[in-house]
This record gives C-alpha cells, sequence and structure tokens, in this order.
C-alpha cells in the first residue's frame, strides 16, 4: 500500500469520526440546563413568549388554556333493559344502578352483592380478574339488568 493511499484512507477515517461526533451531539447531547434539571431533580419550566405585539392603545389576549375533560360517569343500570357492559381483564369494572324498587345487586361469577334502595343510585367498582360473560340482576326479583362481559388480554 502506497502512502497517498494511507494518507486517503486516514483522511476518510477522520472525517468519518467527525460526522459521528457532530451527529451523536446533536441527537443525543443535552444542553447545560437540561443535565443540571437532571442532577438536581428539577424539571425545566415553559416560559411563555408573546407571538404578536398588541398595536398602541390595544389589550393583548391570553391564550385560554385547554380545560381538562371531565371524567365520563359509569354506565347506568335500570330495570327495564339489558345493559351490555364489556370490559377486559385487568381493568376497573365500574357502573351504576338505580331502581324504582329496594333489592340487592348481584353480580355473578364475581359474587358481588349491594343493596339499592328505591330512587337511589348505588355504584359498583371491582377489578375485573375473571372472564367470561355474567349476569347482573335485582336478586330478590330474579331480574336480570345487565350482562358483564370480560375478554383475555
Amino acid at each position: 500500500m502506497s502512502r497517498t493511499q494511507r494518507l486517503t484512507f486516514l483522511a476518510i477515517a477522520v472525517v468519518i469520526a467527525i460526522v459521528a461526533v457532530v451527529v451523536l451531539t446533536t441527537a443525543g447531547g443535552s444542553s447545560s440546563d437540561e443535565e443540571e434539571a437532571a442532577s438536581t431533580g428539577a424539571q425545566p419550566t415553559a416560559t411563555p413568549t408573546p407571538t404578536e405585539t398588541a398595536a398602541p392603545g390595544e389589550t393583548p389576549t391570553a391564550t385560554p388554556e385547554p380545560t381538562p375533560t371531565p371524567k365520563p360517569k359509569p354506565p347506568l343500570v335500570t330495570r327495564g333493559e339489558v345493559t351490555k357492559l364489556r370490559f377486559e381483564q385487568g381493568e376497573q369494572v365500574r357502573f351504576r344502578v338505580r331502581s324504582d324498587v329496594a333489592d340487592h345487586v348481584h353480580v355473578h361469577g364475581y359474587d358481588l352483592m349491594k343493596d339499592v334502595e328505591p330512587g337511589k343510585t348505588t355504584t359498583f367498582s371491582f377489578r375485573a380478574e375473571i372472564t367470561g360473560i355474567f349476569e347482573i340482576e335485582l336478586e330478590d326479583r330474579g331480574e336480570e339488568i345487565a350482562q358483564l362481559r370480560v375478554d383475555p388480554r
């Protein structure tokens, strides 16, 4: 191998090394602020910057912050129809029962039972651990009010 060839290969290796350092520094590197925040456990905070300037005599308008979406209420189960409830194994089962008669609500398979008073709402919440299809009924009346389906993950 001639001296010129060796110098050419050396130059190519140096260029590749420089490119690799630049790419790794810009892609994976962090600023000193991020390093300091990581070492102290502090989180950097965003500082709002104005995007427009108000004309003289005008008051700049603030951008409204998004309001959090309220959690939906669990489904309401009532007499007169069989409500279909479907969850996956491991999820939290939540539903509400309202009855026009005093009775016991029984979740078959899970052997959960709660009293329900006329016109009042009773909430059920439990982990879906057993897979299958289960009847939910007003126990004393023997009336099915919902069907719980728990699918395996």
